[in-house]
């Protein structure tokens, strides 16, 4: 599944930012802004993103084939997603972008770039692997989802 697009993140930032009582006319830009560079913190995690080894698994002889039977853990960052130096450009170049330039911006880009990081780190660290991934000859043999 590819990540979301920066115009379908928009809407979200948008309202985000409106609950949160920041008005004005540079508002539409610091949504387009957060939703650009949260579309390129996702497509980078999902370029990134591994399942780390050690799932217990039962492929019981002759056949050698099962499926895993314990949950599997994704490996965090920096090998397993972007980190907030990573995501620091892309949220200063988002920000200029879209007109929000001043003293603050790279600040701003700093926090922003922080955030996406956090949550990723956390999504890598919380979300499990689900169980029942196919295997056949020790090897899986299907594609696993999240719990």
């Amino acid at each position: 599944m590819p990540a979301p697009q920066a115009a379908q993140l928009q809407p979200i930032a948008q309202a985000a930012l409106t609950s949160a009582g920041i008005k004005g006319e540079n508002a539409p830009d610091l949504a387009k802004a957060l939703a650009d560079v949260t579309a390129q913190a996702l497509s980078l995690f999902l370029a990134q993103a591994m399942v780390m080894p050690g799932i217990p698994a039962s492929a019981p002889p002759p056949a050698l084939s099962g499926s895993t039977v314990g949950p599997g853990s994704l490996m965090p960052p920096p090998a397993g997603g972007p980190v907030a130096a990573q995501l620091e450009p892309l949220a200063q170049a988002a920000l200029t972008s879209n007109g929000i330039k001043g003293e603050n911006a790279p600040d701003l880009a700093k926090v922003i770039a922080g955030a996406l990081a956090q949550g990723i780190q956390l999504f890598t660290t919380q979300v499990k692997v689900a169980p029942g991934i196919a295997i056949a000859g020790l090897t899986t043999t299907a594609p696993g989802r999240l719990m």
